[in-house]
């Protein structure tokens, strides 16, 4: 079994731990089901002297469930709706997608 092999497993029974169903809406406003890790950072950055708190949310998203071309526009989760900010970055493997985003008024 090669590396790649081992890595794509390891992703696959993380994200069946882990993971939640989501919508994926993408540029094209086409849709697609796929599990998601969503992640709540508690970021606090000081500027001068106030004390910041970033409402940005972070995913984790399989890059074998984005099709070929697809732009990821917003992600669906438990009737949520978070619009991406910032350039998405793929891991070191190019196995995973993680995108910033922060939650929209929804009517979805």
């Amino acid at each position: 079994m090669t590396f790649r092999n081992s890595a794509i497993k390891s992703v696959d029974v993380l994200f069946n731990r882990f993971g939640k169903t989501a919508r994926l809406i993408f540029a094209d406003e086409t849709e697609a089901d796929a599990l998601v890790i969503h992640r709540l950072p508690d970021k606090i950055t000081d500027v001068f002297d106030a004390r910041v708190h970033s409402e940005t949310d972070m995913f984790e998203v399989r890059l074998a469930d984005i099709p070929a071309g697809k732009t990821l526009g917003s992600i669906v989760l438990d009737s949520k709706r978070y619009t991406m900010q910032g350039e998405p970055v793929k891991d070191q493997h190019n196995l995973i997608l993680k995108v910033d985003a922060y939650a929209v008024e929804s009517s979805y």
